[in-house]
């Protein structure tokens, strides 16, 4: 049953393929699109635009823990492959909305500050289409 009213974000997760990546605190995914000028003469001094490319980037804060389940190390062959993924954010929950697409991994950082819990990010870069769709 799809979820209802505001969604709790702990609800919503980045997962590679059908895998959820382990011990996130953050996730997100940014959606734009390019324009075009379409300015003539006639616009009388006002800028025209028309539609042009779209593109997007998920991401993903997580704790870092060497055994999990999918974590760095997953993502490290990821990215020392160079091979393209899909990447959902999603809930999992049926009815629910969700986002998908291929992409490559673009960014993978792993801090460790003084007396803290040790941390990773990565940023996946969207390439064609992105599906947007209803958990089954």
């Amino acid at each position: 049953m799809a979820t209802t009213g505001i969604m709790n974000g702990t609800l919503l997760g980045v997962y590679v393929g059908s895998t959820l990546i382990a011990h996130a605190t953050e996730g997100s995914i940014s959606l734009s699109m390019d324009t075009r000028d379409a300015t003539t003469k006639g616009s009388s001094g006002n800028r025209e635009l028309l539609e042009s490319t779209r593109s997007g980037s998920i991401s993903v804060s997580a704790l870092y823990a060497d055994d999990a389940a999918y974590g760095v190390n997953d993502l490290m062959t990821v990215f020392s492959n160079r091979t393209s993924v899909t990447v959902k954010f999603s809930t999992e929950v049926s009815g629910d909305d969700y986002w998908s697409a291929t992409a490559y991994l673009t960014s993978l950082e792993v801090s460790a500050g003084m007396e803290d819990s040790a941390t990773f990010s990565a940023s996946f870069e969207i390439t064609g289409a992105i599906t947007f769709s209803t958990v089954a």
